[in-house]
């Protein structure tokens, strides 16, 4: 409780101290709390903007995110079953891992040309190395003892893998899965400026293009209100799944 009113004074000092700073400054640079919040109203009440804006985002987003996991998943099991794999990945993994967003965003673009897969294949591209490192941490993190254990005593293979191996690959899985599906969106929006796919990024570009700061407040605001939700969402089922 005492947690939620801390965090609601401090949100509510912030909003202070913007609308304070917006008094002494032109509404094309800082708009007020009430215009953006007018701005806000705008846009979630405007079918256009669910269908053609909203939408067209968290499905790339999504559809990037599966995939990174589809390549990812198979490549960390496999340099966790044969260690030379992963030797042998190496370099591809550090080259991803340390490349910026936006450079390998505009090499797809030249590459693929803009549009929806440009977009899927850079959230991938950046995203495949957290799950290929997730899952071959939490299958090393397995207890050899207690799965040599349930299978001197024979148990069921399902049942080993519900019991065992799910729990010590979601050690590592759970946290991965945070920070990707966070950063599936910002890369979405990133590319999105960057290639000039109709979504949330191109929005932000017209109305920064037109001096619409106020609607530029309100797409920032939803942008941000998105990662919180899939964050505490994704915290929630961690906390969840740790309980015993």
């Amino acid at each position: 409780m005492m947690h939620r009113l801390a965090f609601l004074a401090g949100l509510a000092g912030l909003i202070a101290l913007w609308a304070l700073a917006a008094r002494e400054s032109l509404p094309a640079i800082l708009p007020g709390p009430l215009a953006v919040a007018r701005a806000l109203g705008l846009l979630v009440t405007d079918r256009e903007f669910w269908a053609g804006t909203l939408l067209p985002s968290l499905g790339r987003a999504a559809a990037g995110l599966g995939l990174a996991f589809a390549l990812g998943a198979p490549l960390g099991l496999a340099g966790w079953r044969w260690p030379a794999i992963s030797a042998l990945l190496a370099p591809v993994r550090l080259i991803l891992m340390g490349i910026p967003a936006p450079i390998l965003a505009i090499l797809c673009i030249l590459w693929f040309d803009g549009g929806d897969i440009t977009v899927v294949l850079t959230v991938a591209v950046l995203l495949l190395p957290v799950f290929q490192i997730a899952i071959a941490e939490g299958m090393a993190a397995v207890d050899p003892q207690l799965a040599e254990m349930a299978q001197v005593f024979r148990v069921a293979p399902l049942r080993r893998l519900h019991r065992i191996v799910l729990p010590a690959v979601w050690t590592a899985f759970g946290p991965a899965l945070r920070i990707a599906a966070a950063n599936a969106l910002r890369v979405t929006l990133l590319t999105e400026l960057l290639s000039g796919a109709e979504g949330l990024g191109s929005a932000v570009q017209r109305a920064q293009s037109w001096l619409q700061t106020d609607q530029l407040f309100a797409l920032v605001i939803v942008i941000l209100a998105l990662i919180g939700l899939a964050e505490a969402a994704l915290t929630r089922l961690l906390r969840e799944r740790s309980r015993p």
